[in-house]
């Protein structure tokens, strides 16, 4: 597993665009791959400064009947800028997921700071899989790239069929929408342009594949208007893991709780 510098709340997106307009779109999202590796360049400085805690993101919350969750992740699963992982987005899920259902829950994660969509579907081996739910939270590395919606979509099915060819083949996969990135810096209005149609892009493809696999479940970002109070609380962090992991405890809660009734 490597570190950060080794390694009912339903959906409600928007229609999928017409094949005229996504043509389009890709078009400009290749233009605009130049000005998105600048973009990419400033993260990797960023992230090279930021705080992660040490130690494996890993933990547990006692209790009976204990699931297991993996997390799959780029920075908010390596608990990007808090003091420790207790803090971090897959902690604050899986309390919440303990909490909801009465029983213990432990979390281990496959992450890295530039985890993309592709580099997680080699990693993840069906074998290996022994997790209840597997939730994915996936999106800035592959929007910095200019990822096609298309390459996105295969490689998450391909997580998606691991996990089906896995020892718990009926665990839920939860695809976390990405974060709204172009809100949490100041960046020019075209630059913010760019990111936002590739994260819908991108959202949009996970819509797709989580509406044509049986036990797949997209989760949606919490509010812009609670994205725009973090921003103005000075990049809280901490707020964003534990407001983020409240909205996927809540899905992840919900789909395994066919799994987990008690007699």
């Amino acid at each position: 597993m490597a570190t950060p510098r080794q390694q009912s709340i339903p959906a409600t997106p928007a229609a999928p665009q017409r094949k005229v307009g996504a043509r389009f779109t890709g078009a400009a999202i290749r233009l605009a791959r130049p000005l998105l590796k600048v973009n990419l360049l400033g993260y990797r400085v960023e992230i090279e400064n930021a705080l992660f805690p040490e130690g494996p993101p890993a933990g547990e919350v006692p209790g009976p009947d204990p699931v297991r969750l993996l997390f799959i992740g780029d920075i908010a699963v390596s608990s990007y800028n808090v003091l420790n992982h207790g803090l971090g987005l897959a902690s604050q899920t899986s309390r919440f997921v303990a909490r909801q259902q009465g029983i213990g829950c432990s979390w281990s994660t496959i992450s890295d700071s530039e985890l993309t969509m592709a580099r997680a579907a080699r990693a993840v081996n069906a074998e290996a899989l022994q997790a209840d739910a597997v939730i994915i939270v996936l999106g800035p590395p592959d929007v910095l790239l200019g990822t096609p919606h298309t390459e996105w979509s295969n490689n998450l099915a391909r997580i998606v069929e691991a996990v089906r060819h896995s020892a718990k083949p009926d665990s839920p996969v939860i695809v976390a929408a990405i974060p709204p990135m172009h809100r949490f810096r100041a960046m020019p209005i075209f630059v913010r342009r760019i990111l936002a149609v590739q994260i819908q892009r991108l959202d949009r493809a996970s819509v797709a594949v989580a509406a044509s696999h049986p036990g797949v479940f997209y989760s949606p970002f919490p509010g812009l208007s609670t994205a725009d109070a973090f921003i103005e609380d000075a990049f809280n962090w901490r707020a964003i893991h534990s407001h983020w992991g409240k909205q996927l405890g809540a899905a992840t809660a919900r789909e395994l709780a066919p799994n987990t009734v008690r007699d």
